[in-house]
């Protein structure tokens, strides 16, 4: 989405876009900020009093769900137990719990309501990809995101990257959770647009809550390493 044309994309994963951000943007129809925990931030209230009630009434909201069996991989390989609480000297920005997950699931299925809530747009990320990106497509139709064939490259994106950390000089053939985080994290939004999905190495005991989770089967979702 930071790649269209028309799209002023903030770098860093914030709540919320401030008036800098605005003055930043200059002529772009759009500011694109990303908030990864915002349906864990309201999980204690209804996502849609949230939207109608608060600063986020006059956003754009996207709400984009994951498999979860892939989210808490990468949970697991950042060095978090979504089990239990945090390891000593973690930063908590990372860390999410099976139960933060599946309340945030209950509100990406509220969202799909677009006749009460036209401000929600909902998305799976396993649909990105199918069908060159149909649904993707549709959605940036829907909300007059510039679409093109160029988006995808990501060849314009070296000006993210945390501060302090040069993406020049990160070694690209080398780079891995067990690296600084804040290096993987460059390195990884520098990406060309690919599905990120990997190998599960969620353990027995987190897959069957998931698995007998009433939420994550109306999602449709299941464990990828079962087949048939």
């Amino acid at each position: 989405m930071g790649e269209c044309s028309n799209v002023y994309e903030c770098p860093f994963e914030e709540f919320s876009i401030n008036q800098n951000d605005i003055l930043d943007s200059v002529d772009k129809e759009f500011v694109l900020k990303k908030t990864p925990i915002l349906p864990i931030d309201i999980r204690a209230n209804h996502l849609m009093k949230v939207t109608r009630d608060s600063i986020y009434q006059d956003y754009i909201i996207i709400f984009v769900n994951r498999n979860p069996w892939n989210v808490f991989t990468s949970v697991i390989k950042s060095g978090s137990n979504p089990l239990n609480g945090l390891p000593p000297n973690s930063n908590s920005e990372y860390h999410i719990k099976v139960e933060e997950y599946i309340a945030a699931s209950t509100h990406f299925l509220d969202a799909q309501n677009k006749e009460l809530y036209p401000n929600l747009y909902s998305i799976k990320y396993e649909d990105f990809f199918p069908n060159n990106y149909e649904k993707l497509r549709n959605l940036f139709d829907e909300i007059g995101l510039e679409y093109t064939e160029d988006i995808f490259c990501n060849r314009s994106k070296d000006y993210i990257h945390w501060r302090n950390i040069d993406y020049n000089n990160i070694d690209k053939n080398n780079v891995s959770y067990e690296k600084n985080r804040y290096e993987y994290r460059t390195w990884q939004i520098n990406q060309p647009f690919q599905n990120m999905n990997s190998e599960v190495i969620v353990p027995d005991e987190l897959s069957d809550i998931l698995k007998n989770s009433n939420i994550i089967q109306e999602l449709g979702y299941s464990d990828p390493r079962v087949t048939g």
